[in-house]
């Protein structure tokens, strides 16, 4: 009998139930292998965070499936997107014109499989932090919702691919969702990724988003995480950055729910760069526990974090960047800004800058801050006519705005701002 009450709610007969139509052999064996690590494994250590007796995984229950309704907003925002899930179903398709003349792939992992085999295969398992926690093997065993993304070598978009992702709470049973997105050589464009969910019922969701940015390739990834409050988030970012190569994160972590985020980027070759950029506002009783991770194995490579979040009534939001400069990497740069704004007596913060140095002449760095809104500045806006709390919001967005100039999309960064507002207006 096992013991451990994670492994308690798994068995052998849910990698079955999950794996898709036609799967090749080598992806069922994959995810044999996870599960069979998966009992060798520990949660991911999120510092301060103790989110161990939070739900994992949800099963399916007949009597708690509801009717699926779309409103008409989400079907007008589907058509402005390169490829929408709902659950585990792909329910639109729209490609523009420069992604078809440049023979870019964007499509579900049922198609990928059966159009593109090796490149999805070479991809989908490369990455080995895919099964180094429990976490990770979870998802990787349990997959059942896949997009492949692959630009070719010398391909440089100037509209951005978008992913719509709809988590399905009309259904209990939960969702493991996998993106791989591939940058071969020397290609440059931008991903807009929006999470969402619909549906009342209570859910526990994983997403898990793989970027490959390879030699002299220049990746940027936007994302805004706006989860319901139903919904127990699980999200793990990674990116893999080649000799030359630029990988930006920019996120929104605007969930409602528990959250817990993982966000990794390993600069591999010589002189890569990666810059993550998050900001999160936490509301109510929730809880985020996000990991910010950079670390530098190639010669040169320049790494950055920067992270803020602003708390309201009782949540938590706990930071921990993670800088890294492994040995070898000779003349790396490491920097990393942590910084939380307490808008209650009763909010929870903690922001932890951690440097792990293996080599010599590198340059590092890390500063964090915990405090309330500085008081010059609602003096000065209130000093030009603007009221206390209209004067309030405004330093709080400007303390949030870090990435909202970098956005390429009107709608996300409307839609950002729209849900700062209303996390204000109701905290």
């Amino acid at each position: 009998m096992i013991k451990d009450k994670f492994m308690r709610q798994m068995s052998p007969e849910m990698v079955e139930d999950s794996t898709f139509d036609q799967e090749p052999e080598w992806m069922t064996d994959f995810r044999r292998d996870a599960f069979e690590k998966m009992a060798t494994k520990q949660l991911p250590q999120i510092d301060k965070m103790d989110y161990h007796a939070w739900k994992f995984i949800s099963t399916n229950n007949d009597d708690k499936n509801q009717e699926q309704v779309i409103d008409n907003h989400i079907e007008k925002e589907i058509a402005n997107y390169s490829i929408t899930t709902m659950g585990t179903k792909t329910i639109g398709m729209h490609p523009n014109d420069e992604m078809i003349q440049n023979k870019v792939i964007c499509c579900d992992f049922k198609t990928a499989i059966s159009k593109y085999p090796e490149i999805v295969q070479e991809y989908f398992t490369k990455n080995e932090a895919m099964q180094n926690n429990r976490l990770s093997c979870l998802e990787s065993s349990m997959i059942n919702n896949g997009i492949f993304i692959y630009v070719p070598k010398n391909v440089e978009l100037k509209e951005p691919i978008s992913v719509y992702m709809i988590e399905n709470n009309y259904q209990t049973k939960s969702t493991f969702s996998r993106l791989i997105v591939v940058g071969d050589q020397n290609s440059k464009f931008d991903v807009v990724q929006k999470l969402v969910s619909v549906g009342s019922n209570k859910k526990v969701s994983h997403v898990n988003i793989d970027v490959y940015a390879k030699d002299d390739s220049n990746v940027q990834f936007f994302a805004l995480d706006a989860m319901g409050e139903q919904n127990i988030t699980y999200v793990m970012r990674h990116s893999d950055v080649g000799r030359k190569a630029k990988m930006n994160w920019m996120i929104g972590s605007f969930n409602d729910g528990n959250t817990i985020s993982d966000v990794s980027t390993d600069l591999n070759g010589e002189g890569s760069k990666g810059n993550t950029r998050i900001v999160s506002l936490a509301n109510g009783r929730q809880q985020q526990g996000i990991n910010t991770r950079v670390t530098n194995y190639g010669k040169h490579s320049d790494g950055e974090i920067s992270q803020r979040g602003a708390i309201l009534d009782r949540a938590k939001i706990v930071f921990n960047g993670i800088g890294k400069v492994a040995h070898g990497a000779h003349g790396a740069n490491n920097q990393q800004e942590n910084s939380v704004l307490m808008l209650s007596d009763e909010a929870t913060g903690d922001a932890n800058p951690i440097l792990l140095i293996d080599e010599n002449d590198v340059i590092a760095g890390h500063k964090a801050s915990i405090g309330k809104i500085d008081e010059r500045q609602l003096y000065y806006l209130m000093s030009r006519g603007i009221k206390p709390e209209v004067a309030k919001k405004l330093v709080i967005r400007g303390f949030l705005g870090i990435i909202l100039s970098h956005i390429p999309s009107e709608a996300i960064k409307d839609q950002m701002i729209n849900i700062i507002e209303g996390k204000l207006a109701n905290g």
